[in-house]
């Protein structure tokens, strides 16, 4: 048998999930994440017992997100054009708060290690300034003098003609002596200094710690004996080789979180959800994604984090730090917060016997009776009276006992959560009250219906494997590459033909990188696009354009402009006129099909009785109030079994609470379908 893997490796805990795409069989592990991430990766595979077995692994990973967020990625330099060393702090002038007369921004690259040359483009690509080959090879010494290991350059309008972009890598490449050369019209060939130039950097900037780890992990699978494809996830849901990802290190970003949205949207199109809000709940981080008519919402740009943009397109996700691990503590003023600071997998929640000293929100639970922990840390010892003492202390400043200071912790949890899906969902014109919620992560089924309570959502739909769904989203990721080139005129000084000549051009470009990642030309299938906008705009609107095969489409501006027109009134409501259109961009997205979805076979019993899947009950504390609550065991509850809240349905992976309130039904696709009474 040939089985398929994917893994998620997350601040907590590292996910495996095992498919046999020809019996449809599910194997799951989930092991803690060790501090060398590699070791974890292989044990995590290797304790399923499949590891001989196994023709493809794709990998999920948070890597680039946290070396951005603790500025933690290889030394970098930036060589650039004379007069633009001081891009990035320059940038679009925005302020760290939007109200606030203060603030500090730190650039990925200190002034020190940016290096002026002499060269100019015009923004039609005509040479103003040659390059200076010598003054390029100088900048190249100095940043290795000074211990830089990675270095990007980005020249002025380089997206129009990428010759003095090409000229400089080639004398850059015979002195450097790593490979870590990001060259900005090979991240990012479009407008727009400011982005281009963050997007490059970011790219250098990831580059060797990603090259580093996915190899440290790819050398671990090969001394295990695995020698088949190694993939890894791409924050647009896609999935590509080890050595692509680490050539374009910026789109992995958000390679973890991206599988979580993956799996949530074949769930939602599987229900005919056309519509769904992710929500992946880990022990250290809360990530949010929303699904539109069926498919994942794309970021065309992304804030990484204040003051460092991307322009590669990536799913949207709003994360927070806000997990099981997430610390309950009093601030200054007295008031009760949860989170960002998280007790991770090391020493971890108190109740986890490890060494953890400050309370947290898997404690509280433990303490409100809504968490077996024996499920969670098998063969423990640990008590709710462990976690007592500290949530006594908590609750002594509020004014509340122990079990209050809990119950008010889990609120406030919920209501930071609930935040962040308002400002994903609101912002793109979704109502979050008109959608499903399919909550995921070792505790989003433990905190749904709170979630949904504060967001009056009346549906929740949580996944039969809900602890490992972002390693089971990285299996069912198909192969996919973007590509987008800038044209940037307005539509009355568009010539047909070049457009036809870049589109062809782009269609080389993907198709190769497809080749490379293993698939056939033949499976590949292309969208091709084109962002325009009002001039004097800043945002662009994407529109589709029809096209035959890998045959580029023959548009005319008029075509444009009506496709456009139309586009923009559907969206804003307005028609705009007496203004001309420009022309911004061309991009063609190349998907090609793994063919997983749709066959996981769920193991969930076809008769049975409540009763039989019984695990006896708990008493559990809701609003103030203490209620005998039953349990059940989650493989044991047949098909159309309904469970009224309060309840607590146990498996492997994660605790799915059902509140006072609501009600659960085990659906045909093995879902657990919680439903709001009266809804």
């Amino acid at each position: 048998m040939a089985w398929l893997a994917g893994v998620d490796v997350g601040g907590t805990f590292t996910d495996v999930v095992l498919l046999n795409p020809e019996t449809g069989d599910v194997r799951i592990k989930k092991v803690p994440t060790t501090r060398n991430q590699a070791e974890g990766f292989l044990r995590g595979l290797t304790e399923t017992g499949a590891l001989s077995e196994i023709d493809a692994v794709v990998h999920g990973t948070t890597v680039g997100t946290n070396a951005l967020l603790e500025r933690k990625g290889a030394k970098t330099g930036l060589i650039t054009t004379r007069g633009f060393r001081d891009v990035l702090e320059l940038g679009r002038r925005t302020r760290p708060t939007s109200y606030g007369m203060m603030g500090s921004f730190e650039p990925l690259v200190p002034r020190a290690l940016r290096h002026e040359v002499a060269e100019r483009l015009e923004a039609t690509g005509a040479v103003l300034t040659p390059l200076d080959r010598e003054a390029v090879a100088a900048a190249a010494r100095a940043l290795l003098a000074e211990g830089v290991e990675s270095v990007a350059v980005v020249f002025m309008h380089s997206y129009a003609d990428p010759a003095h972009e090409q000229a400089a890598g080639e004398v850059i490449a015979a002195l450097w002596p790593n490979g870590h050369v990001s060259l900005s019209h090979d991240v990012l060939p479009e407008v727009g200094e400011f982005e281009r130039t963050s997007t490059t950097v970011v790219n250098a900037y990831l580059q060797p710690l990603l090259h580093r780890y996915l190899s440290s992990v790819e050398g671990e699978l090969r001394r295990a004996g695995y020698a088949r494809p190694f993939r890894v996830m791409q924050s647009n849901g896609g999935a590509l080789t080890v050595e692509t990802a680490t050539r374009h290190a910026v789109r992995s970003v958000l390679s973890g979180p991206a599988g979580g949205v993956t799996a949530a949207c074949e769930i939602g199109r599987q229900l005919g959800e056309h519509h769904v809000i992710s929500a992946d709940m880990g022990g250290t981080s809360f990530d949010v994604g929303l699904v539109v008519d069926g498919e994942p919402v794309l970021a065309e740009q992304k804030q990484l984090s204040y003051g460092i943009p991307s322009r590669i397109p990536m799913i949207d996700i709003e994360t927070i730090g806000a997990g099981g691990g997430s610390i309950v503590r009093i601030d200054g003023a007295g008031l009760l917060q949860v989170g960002p600071e998280s007790a991770g997998a090391y020493p971890g929640p108190i109740c986890y016997g490890q060494g953890g000293m400050a309370p947290t929100v898997t404690d509280a639970n433990l303490l409100l009776g809504r968490l077996d922990l024996r499920r969670v840390v098998p063969g423990t010892t640990v008590g709710a009276d462990t976690v007592q003492p500290a949530f006594a202390a908590v609750g002594e400043r509020l004014g509340v006992d122990a079990e209050g200071a809990a119950e008010a912790a889990i609120r406030v949890a919920d209501m930071r959560m609930a935040g962040a899906i308002k400002r994903i969902s609101l912002e793109k014109g979704v109502d979050p009250r008109k959608v499903a919620l399919v909550p995921f992560g070792g505790a989003g089924p433990l905190h749904a219906c709170g979630m949904a309570d504060v967001l009056s959502i009346r549906r929740v739909v949580v996944p039969a494997w809900p602890g490992v769904t972002s390693a089971l989203g990285c299996l069912l990721a198909d192969i996919r590459y973007d590509d987008t080139w800038t044209v940037h005129k307005r539509l009355a000084e568009v010539e047909v033909d070049r457009v036809h000549a870049l589109f062809g051009r782009m269609v080389g470009r993907v198709l190769g990188v497809m080749q490379s990642d293993g698939a056939a030309v033949a499976s590949v299938a292309l969208r091709f696009q084109a962002a325009l906008q009002y001039e004097g705009q800043t945002h662009r609107v994407y529109i589709d354009l029809p096209a035959a095969g890998h045959t580029p489409p023959a548009v005319t501006a008029q075509d444009l402009a009506a496709r456009f027109e139309a586009e923009y009134r559907a969206r804003y409501t307005v028609t705009v006129t007496g203004i001309p259109v420009r022309l911004v961009n061309l991009r063609v997205r190349a998907t090609a099909r793994r063919g997983v979805v749709g066959r996981l076979r769920v193991p969930v019993p076809k008769s049975g009785t409540l009763a039989a899947a019984s695990t006896g009950g708990a008493r559990m504390r809701f609003n103030g109030a203490w209620s005998d609550c039953p349990t059940f065991e989650r493989w044991r509850l047949p098909e159309g079994a309904h469970v009224a809240g309060p309840a607590r349905i146990d498996q492997e992976d994660t605790t799915t609470l059902v509140a006072p309130g609501w009600g659960a039904t085990i659906d045909h696709l093995g879902n657990i379908d919680i439903r709001k009474a009266g809804a």
